[in-house]
């Protein structure tokens, strides 16, 4: 069909077809209310958008990492293994410092002993009372060796804990030495305050510190040879303050709440040896050897001292005297042994 025949083909269909006549108010309508569609949808458009934006990043998978999202419920495996306690606990004996200090019975001391040191099958030997962090010996019996038991706490050290104590037995530092005390007690000490420490390198630390609580303390000594037990006597073990009295700074003091012994078998120096508490004002006691060119001095914090002194000269007599000083150096009391 050429352009003359389309041309007569719409003059046909206007003559017989007509429009109906234009309303330009309806059509000026038709327009506005499509525009304010417009409108609308392009606002609709922009919410959606913001709407995604605040999706939270953790539920969005990871476009950089290279790896499929996860997927829900599903869990990464641990790769780092899991670091075993320091402690742990001892059947029927409270944990930390509730489980120190305890009395219990002879019955109870004898399966505390036996879980501690299974390799000993003899009984305990009977006292008039038992408590854990102190030292019984075990019963004698035909060619057995003398063996004696530190009554355990709540607080079994592990194998890394023992491993490290046995490693450095004397440590230098205040928390390694409580680190050294919780494995001599199976009681964990090692948040608890050192109030009073002295250093003979060649014989042992001695040191003395209070629970968090301020109820209890512990007496430790560390020697040069690892050894899991508390000496036994009245000095190592772990006790209440209920009912302490400060000791008085006099001869009787200077004749008994000092130790002395000789330093080695059959050699002629002198060690000093002993823990306590005196007089709160008392800031620092000297240990002056009749006839030694050595003195010590050990430092007394709230009346806590500990002493471990070898006085290396051979010519002292056996006498000392120990002087108190306050805390600005005056002399406050001279005693004698």
């Amino acid at each position: 069909m050429d352009t003359q025949e389309v041309g007569a083909e719409l003059h046909r269909l206007a003559d017989t077809d007509p429009l109906d006549p234009m309303d330009a108010h309806a059509l000026l309508a038709r327009g506005r209310r499509g525009r304010r569609r417009r409108r609308l949808f392009s606002a609709g458009a922009g919410i959606a958008a913001v709407a995604a934006v605040a999706v939270p990043a953790s539920l969005m998978p990871n476009l950089d990492s290279g790896r499929p999202p996860g997927v829900a419920g599903s869990s990464t495996p641990a790769t780092t293994k899991a670091v075993p306690p320091d402690f742990t606990a001892v059947p029927g004996v409270p944990r930390g410092e509730a489980g120190a200090a305890l009395k219990v019975s002879y019955a109870e001391a004898t399966r505390l002993c036996a879980l501690r040191y299974p390799q000993y099958k003899r009984p305990i030997q009977r006292n008039s009372f038992w408590y854990t962090g102190y030292t019984v010996l075990y019963e004698l019996q035909r060619g057995d060796k003398a063996a004696q038991c530190t009554i355990p706490g709540g607080d079994k050290p592990s194998t890394a804990l023992v491993a490290a104590a046995r490693r450095d037995p004397m440590p230098a530092t205040a928390a390694a030495r409580l680190r050294n005390c919780s494995v001599v007690f199976w009681t964990d000490v090692t948040k608890w305050r050192v109030m009073a420490s002295d250093t003979s390198p060649q014989r042992a630390t001695n040191l003395i510190a209070v629970s968090p609580s301020g109820r209890k303390a512990v007496r430790c000594t560390l020697v040069p040879k690892f050894d899991d037990t508390a000496a036994l006597g009245s000095g190592p073990g772990v006790f209440s303050l209920a009912g302490q009295v400060r000791q008085v700074f006099d001869n009787d003091f200077a004749q008994f709440g000092m130790g002395y012994a000789q330093g080695c078998t059959g050699c002629e120096t002198k060690y000093y040896d002993g823990f306590g508490r005196v007089a709160s004002n008392i800031a620092r006691i000297r240990i002056a050897p009749a006839g030694s060119r050595n003195t010590h001095d050990i430092t007394v914090t709230d009346g806590w001292y500990a002493v471990s002194w070898l006085d290396p000269d051979p010519h002292g007599s056996g006498k000392y005297t120990l002087t108190a000083y306050d805390k600005t150096g005056k002399v406050l009391k001279t005693v004698h042994n």
